[in-house]
């Protein structure tokens, strides 16, 4: 969008237009240092034609006269360029913007990323050593409770250590209590995340009537109480209290680029996503909310989601209603 045939001032002022309207996820940038773009992912092009015609008519009063065009990916061949003086629109693929073979995997894609920190601010880590400190003391008894009825119920260890993704695509182990019986297969899950990440369909754990959960596990995942080990990876910098949660590495293969920038921030137990509805969320509104949360962290930002996290998991808790599907009975989460 507009030739960089101006003074630098305009250029400044132009840039600066961009970067305010743009949304959390959008990337902006130059082609060839004579034009500005902006990536806009997850947009149809119908959006995409509205954004360009916006930052138009807002440039046309400072009489720049952009000429403007949207191309689509993916669609085959490149688009010949159709001149107008205000609003140019087309449809194609444009090789600006293909990703490069190879790229499909979350570890090939992170080198793409633009980090916003090197590492986590010192006011969290702070923050994140104290609360979790403070959390394993006042809730030890409860954590030799949970202990002793898993092992009471199902052979096998008390923890389930997992290989998770965190800050900037580090895998660690992540710790929860065990509430699924020992070896219990993956598959049907990664089925499902699989249909939730192309779908509009709400985040619902495949908790109800699954075979491979343990007595009362369903409870402990309600309530948050399996993840409560977390605290440890807490204490060794794997985790914060508050961030985006870490998935799972066959998950993070399936990621667009753009959903990527979720991994800017060190995953937490809780977060944006959590108390902003989660399970009645899409796969694609929880990534907006990590990405919002990656780029304006701030210790007001994490007291706000701290303190909502306890109502937030009372108010899921309290959801358990059954709803009738096809003649059986399920509980929604």
């Amino acid at each position: 969008m507009n030739k960089l045939k101006k003074n630098e001032g305009e250029k400044r002022n132009l840039c600066d237009l961009f970067i305010r309207n743009i949304r959390d996820y959008d990337y902006i940038g130059f082609i060839e240092m004579q034009c500005f773009a902006i990536l806009c992912p997850d947009t149809s092009s119908e959006q995409a034609h509205r954004m360009a015609r916006r930052f138009t008519h807002a440039i046309i009063p400072e009489n720049l006269m952009p000429i403007s065009s949207v191309f689509s990916y993916p669609s085959p061949g490149i688009p010949g360029r159709q001149k107008n003086a205000q609003h140019t629109a087309a449809e194609g693929a444009s090789p600006l913007f293909q990703m490069t073979a190879g790229a499909n995997t979350y570890g090939g894609l992170l080198r793409e990323l633009h980090i916003s920190a090197a590492q986590m601010p010192p006011w969290k880590r702070i923050m994140d050593i104290v609360g979790a400190s403070a959390g394993l003391l006042l809730l030890m008894p409860l954590f030799m409770l949970i202990a002793a009825y898993i092992k009471s119920v199902s052979p096998g260890p008390v923890l389930f250590k997992q290989k998770r993704v965190g800050f900037l695509g580090r895998p660690f182990l992540c710790f929860k209590f065990r509430t699924m019986h020992i070896n219990a297969s993956t598959t049907v899950h990664n089925a499902y995340f699989k249909n939730l990440t192309g779908s509009e369909s709400p985040m619902e754990k495949l908790d109800a009537h699954d075979p491979r959960i343990i007595p009362y596990g369903r409870l402990l995942r309600k309530s948050g109480l399996d993840e409560l080990p977390q605290l440890l990876n807490v204490l060794l910098g794997d985790m914060s209290l508050i961030g985006p949660r870490p998935c799972i590495p066959y998950e993070a293969e399936n990621y667009q680029q753009w959903q990527l920038k979720r991994f800017e921030a060190v995953p937490g137990i809780t977060g944006l996503w959590q108390v902003n509805g989660k399970n009645n969320t899409t796969f694609t509104a929880m990534i907006r909310f990590d990405i919002r949360y990656a780029l304006k962290k701030n210790i007001i930002m994490d007291a706000g989601i701290f303190l909502k996290t306890i109502p937030a998991v009372i108010s899921m808790a309290m959801e358990r209603k059954a709803v009738k599907t096809g003649g059986m009975v399920r509980e929604e989460a």
